[in-house]
């Protein structure tokens, strides 16, 4: 009975540890889609600002990708937990037009039951611009 409680004690340890590595390991993948697939929509569609700061509507249909896979907002995020105010558009402009989207996650904790890891910055993904740059005004 000692040996099984001390082994049963490891054993919860080592199954708990396993879990959560690979729980994060899970949601960190489910986020590095979604990420990817918001920057390369951002990297395709028309962008509508004459600077590097998105129109609302262009942010807003950005982040709905990223988080719902779908333009328009969904019923449910790709990864739990994860809000519009975590994805990060950026736009970089060379010579006065713009070059690169990219996407990132800002302060998103995985909660893995058995702890949390919180990621700052990551995962992140940048697409060249391909669209049709049309800025309202011009």
């Amino acid at each position: 009975m000692v040996e099984f409680s001390l082994g049963a004690g490891l054993l919860f340890a080592t199954f708990a540890g396993t879990f959560r590595y690979g729980y994060t390991l899970l949601q960190y993948n489910r986020l590095e889609n979604a990420v990817v697939q918001g920057a390369r929509y951002a990297s395709l569609i028309p962008y509508d600002s004459a600077t590097a700061t998105p129109s609302a509507a262009f942010l807003a249909a950005v982040r709905n990708m990223t988080l719902y896979g779908s333009p328009t907002a969904g019923a449910h995020a790709a990864v739990p937990g994860l809000t519009p105010a975590q994805v990060i558009l950026t736009v970089a402009f060379v010579h006065g037009v713009p070059s690169t989207m990219t996407v990132s996650i800002q302060s998103f904790t995985v909660d893995s039951g058995f702890g949390s890891t919180a990621l700052a910055g990551t995962p992140k993904a940048a697409f060249p611009y391909h669209g049709i740059w049309s800025p309202t005004g011009s």
